[in-house]
């Protein structure tokens, strides 16, 4: 049984008004162990704050009633199992070194015409941007495989292998990968794998503090690499995982137009809806990464927004129907969106919408999403439409702008040699 007494300073404070003096109010102890009170944040990791400027409060994490994996990945389950659950969430967020609630993934922000020219301060790697879905992976031991969507709801995802390389009968622990599943048309048939783009710890260390580069050497050495030394020697098998694994490559920025125009599309079996830059200097950063940046071709920068159908009548008019369209936690809509009868049958649900130049243009539901982008957000990627960056000023600036290491001095050649060295007698 939980202990007896009050832990919220808000309860106190109204208990003293009420029946002492508020001066008179004493503070609160700490939080017991079983409370998981955070503040609100949003998809970015901001604090989200009532209309008084008092941040909002939720007693626990959000969890999501009859989630799903991604579509076609059978075998896995969602983790509803107290106090399994919260154990899985409070490790995932610490080993990121998130202080809020909800999901502590790095998130990009939408390429604009300003901070395009981040290519040109700093080295980056690009990769392709999937169209897939979003996960963190914890590995902790045999059978102990954890993905965390967006919503921070928890999967177990059983008969998934990670090996340690230098003892391949032993299996990875306290470690933390960060990527998405994908899925790929092979021969017909639609065959799901999870893409491993970055990692945050590995068996305990905080390898997320290092450069980009030294992450994906992590990667290719620690994880991929046992996996298959693993399955070549008979240690298991794969076709018995519910999903394969693979390391998602970066290249340097000057390969862009080779991703986009040449033949690459056509060699992965997935959609290709962009580009994702990465900071090769900087370490793991949790939550809206400003320097981790995503671009879109501009007819496809799109926001996820919460759809709202509403019938309207007035005196002397017939009813109408229209599509309100919201971002996170604001009262009055952002836009409009013309109602099909599809859409009208979206009222509540979160959709991806484009813009036209003109209107809001349903592109799809958000199965995985349960919450819109926030305002921050919204902000970010209408600027990326009213200031596009067009591919033929990405390749512009990845070619021929990019950031470039000052050449080392060379050794001089007109110095005089060394002395020989004197032979020993």
């Amino acid at each position: 049984a939980r202990p007896p007494g009050i832990y919220k300073q808000d309860y106190l404070q109204e208990l003293y008004r009420r029946y002492d003096e508020v001066e008179n109010t004493i503070p609160a102890p700490p939080l017991p162990d079983w409370c998981d009170e955070e503040e609100t944040v949003d998809d970015d990791g901001q604090s989200i704050t009532q209309a008084n400027g008092r941040p909002n409060k939720i007693k626990k994490e959000f969890h999501k009633k009859d989630a799903k994996f991604m579509e076609g990945v059978k075998g896995v389950s969602q983790l509803k199992l107290q106090p399994k659950l919260s154990e899985v969430q409070k490790k995932v967020q610490a080993m990121c070194e998130w202080k809020k609630s909800g999901f502590p993934g790095s998130q990009p922000v939408s390429m604009d015409i300003h901070n395009l020219n981040f290519l040109k301060q700093k080295p980056y790697k690009v990769s392709w941007k999937a169209d897939g879905t979003r996960y963190m992976a914890l590995v902790d031991g045999p059978n102990e495989v954890f993905m965390v969507d967006r919503d921070n709801t928890v999967f177990h995802i059983p008969g998934l292998n990670f090996r340690q390389r230098k003892d391949l009968k032993l299996h990875l622990r306290d470690t933390l990968l960060d990527g998405e599943m994908i899925l790929d048309t092979v021969e017909g048939k639609s065959v799901p794998r999870f893409l491993v783009y970055d990692i945050v710890r590995f068996e305990g260390k905080e390898v997320g503090k290092v450069d980009f580069n030294t992450r994906l050497v992590c990667i290719e050495r620690e994880i991929i690499g046992p996996r298959h030394a693993a399955i070549t020697q008979g240690l298991f098998d794969k076709t018995k995982e519910p999903f394969s694994v693979r390391m998602k490559p970066f290249w340097d920025v000057s390969v862009c137009r080779k991703i986009l125009d040449g033949s690459f599309a056509s060699q992965v079996s997935h959609e290709v809806d962009g580009l994702i830059f990465q900071p090769v200097p900087d370490p793991y950063e949790p939550g809206r990464c400003k320097n981790v940046l995503k671009w879109k071709p501009p007819d496809m920068n799109s926001i996820d927004f919460k759809l709202q159908v509403v019938k309207e009548c007035g005196e002397g008019m017939l009813p109408t129907t229209k599509g309100y369209l919201y971002v996170l936690h604001q009262q009055a809509p952002l836009a409009q969106i013309k109602l099909t009868k599809e859409l009208k049958e979206l009222d509540g649900k979160i959709i991806e919408c484009s813009y036209n130049g003109k209107d809001w243009v349903f592109m799809r539901q958000r199965t995985d999403k349960s919450f819109p982008n926030s305002i921050s957000t919204a902000q970010g990627v209408w600027e990326s439409i009213r200031s596009p960056v067009t591919k033929e000023l990405l390749f512009q600036v990845a070619e021929n702008e990019r950031f470039k290491a000052p050449p080392k001095p060379q050794q001089r050649d007109d110095l005089m040699p060394p002395p020989a060295k004197i032979p020993k007698r």
